[in-house]
C-alpha cells in the first residue's frame, strides 16, 4: 500500500516505524521527511502549509492513505484538498481543526456543549485586558493563551498582575503574529494533568469513537519539574493509578460530548482528537483540544497498540470506525527524550550521536546523517521508548538503554513516570492530592 506520511518528527518516526511493521507491504512516502524516515521509504520536499501543492502531488502520484502527523497543516485546509480526490485521509478537515487552531473557537465549543473546563474570558481589545487582568477574580496564575497556533509556546500561567500585563501587551503587540493578538484568559486549575487520545470517525450519517490508554507527559526540561517548558521530555501510559471508573467519567464527561457536539455543530472528523485534561478536586476538566496525535505521547502509544496501524487508520480515514475497544498489549510504556545541548531556549546542531545496542525503540525527532553518522539537528534529538509489564520495570528498561546513546551536552530526565509510580505504590488514586 501507497502512504504519504505528512512531517518530520518524533511523532512521525514512531508512526512509520508501526506502519511499516504492518502485515500490508507499506511504500511510505514522507513529506517533507527526515533522513530517518528516508530510511524506511523515501522523501518529498511538499509545503505542508499549501494544500493545492500537496493536493497536485496526490493527484499525480495517487496515495492510498495519507497521514497528517502536525496540525500546521490539518489548520491549513490540507485534508480537505487531498479528500476531495477521492483519496483517504487520516485527519480533520479544516473546520474540525479549528479546535486547536483557536482556543477561543474550542472554548465556545465546550461551552456551548455543556464540557467540563476552566471559566474563561476571551478578548481581542488591548484596554478591555487590561481591566480584566487589574479585576481578575479567580486567583493566580492567571493562564494567558495566544488564539491560534503558537507552535506549543503560546500558553502563559502568569504568577502576578505585572507578569500578566507584560505577557498580554507582548501577545498583542504580536509576539506571536495574529495568533496572539486574540487571548483567552482562563482560570487557573489545580490538579493531576493527563492526555486522553481518542480516535474519532463522525460526519452527518453516523459518529464512532474509540479510545486509547491515557498517557502523562512531563514538560519541564529538568527533574523534578523544574524549569522551562518544553514540547515535553518525556511520557508514559497508562496511568498505574487510574481506574476503569475514571475511564469511564472522561468518557462520559468529555469524550461522549465532544463526539456529540461536532455532529451537532455539522463537522466531520476522521482522526484522532488528543485531549488535554486536568483531573480537579471536582473531577475531570477539558484543558484544551488538540487535533492530532502528541507528541511525545505517539511514541508511548505506538508501544501499546496491539492492532495493525495500517488497516485501522485506513478504518478511520474512510469512515468504518465502529465503536469498539482497540486492542492493547497489557503492558506500561515508556519514552524518554534526549534534547540538544541548549534546549529549549535552542539547539546545539552538528554533534556526532553515539547509538549502541540500546534494546529498545531508537526514534529520531531531530536528526541527520553525514557521512555514515548521526548528528544532532534540533532540539529534542532521539527518543527512547519501550514497553513492559509494569512502570517500575519500563523505567528500569530505558534507564539502562541510556548507556548505550550519548553525545556531547545531551540533556535528559531520569525521572519521567516516577512521581507516577511512588503515587501508585502509596496507594493514591487520581483523586488524591498531587
Amino acid at each position: 500500500m501507497k502512504i504519504l506520511l505528512l512531517g518530520s518528527g518524533g511523532r512521525e518516526h514512531a508512526l512509520a516505524l508501526k506502519l511499516k511493521a504492518s502485515a500490508t507491504p507499506v511504500e511510505l512516502i514522507s513529506a517533507p521527511g527526515s533522513d530517518a524516515l528516508g530510511e524506511l521509504g523515501t522523501c518529498v520536499a511538499l509545503d505542508l502549509e499549501a494544500p493545492a501543492a500537496v493536493g497536485a502531488w496526490c493527484a499525480a502520484n495517487r496515495p492510498e492513505l495519507v497521514v497528517v502527523g502536525p496540525e500546521v497543516p490539518l489548520v491549513a485546509g490540507v485534508a480537505d484538498a487531498v479528500r476531495a480526490l477521492g483519496i483517504p485521509v487520516f485527519g480533520h478537515g479544516a473546520a474540525t481543526a479549528r479546535l486547536e487552531g483557536s482556543k477561543a473557537v474550542a472554548k465556545a465549543f465546550m461551552e456551548r456543549h455543556g464540557i467540563p473546563c476552566a471559566a474563561s474570558r476571551t478578548v481581542a481589545d488591548q484596554a478591555e485586558g487590561e481591566a480584566l487582568i487589574r479585576s481578575w477574580s479567580y486567583g493566580y496564575p492567571i493562564v494567558l493563551k495566544a488564539d491560534g497556533l503558537a507552535a506549543g509556546k503560546g500558553v502563559v500561567l502568569a504568577e502576578t498582575e505585572a507578569e500578566a500585563l507584560e505577557t498580554f501587551r507582548a501577545f498583542m503587540a504580536g509576539q506571536f503574529g495574529e495568533a496572539s493578538r486574540t487571548v483567552v484568559f482562563e482560570e487557573p486549575l489545580v490538579g493531576m494533568e493527563l492526555s486522553l487520545h481518542v480516535l474519532v470517525d463522525v460526519d452527518a450519517r453516523h459518529a464512532a469513537f474509540a479510545l486509547l490508554p491515557a498517557c502523562q507527559d512531563h514538560k519541564r526540561i529538568f527533574e523534578g519539574d523544574r524549569g522551562p517548558n518544553t514540547g515535553g521530555m518525556g511520557a508514559f501510559g497508562p496511568l498505574p493509578f487510574l481506574r476503569p471508573g475514571d475511564i469511564e467519567r472522561m468518557r462520559a464527561e468529555l469524550v461522549e460530548p465532544t463526539v456529540r457536539g461536532l455532529r451537532e455543530d455539522g463537522l466531520s472528523a476522521r482522526g484522532v482528537l488528543f485531549l488535554g485534561v486536568m483531573w480537579t478536586a471536582t473531577g475531570p476538566k477539558l484543558l484544551e483540544y488538540n487535533v492530532r496525535f502528541g507528541d511525545p505521547e505517539t511514541q508511548v502509544l505506538m508501544q501499546l497498540l496491539d492492532e495493525d496501524l495500517v488497516a485501522l487508520l485506513l478504518e478511520v480515514a474512510e469512515g468504518r470506525l465502529g465503536p469498539r475497544e482497540l486492542k492493547l498489549k497489557p503492558h506500561t510504556a515508556i519514552t524518554v527524550v534526549l534534547a540538544a545541548e541548549d534546549y529549549p531556549e535552542g539547539a546545539k546542531k552538528g554533534v556526532p550521536i553515539q547509538i549502541g545496542t540500546p534494546g529498545v525503540t531508537v526514534i529520531h525527532a531531530g536528526t541527520r546523517k553525514q557521512d555514515g553518522r548521526w548528528l544532532t539537528n534540533g532540539g529534542r534529538v532521539l527518543n527512547l521508548a519501550t514497553s513492559a509489564p509494569d512502570l517500575s520495570a519500563a523505567r528500569a528498561a530505558i534507564e539502562a538503554a541510556l548507556a548505550q546513546v550519548q553525545w556531547s551536552g545531551m540533556q535528559v530526565r531520569h525521572d519521567i513516570g516516577l512521581k507516577a509510580l511512588r503515587h501508585a505504590e502509596a496507594g493514591k488514586t487520581v483523586q488524591d492530592p498531587w
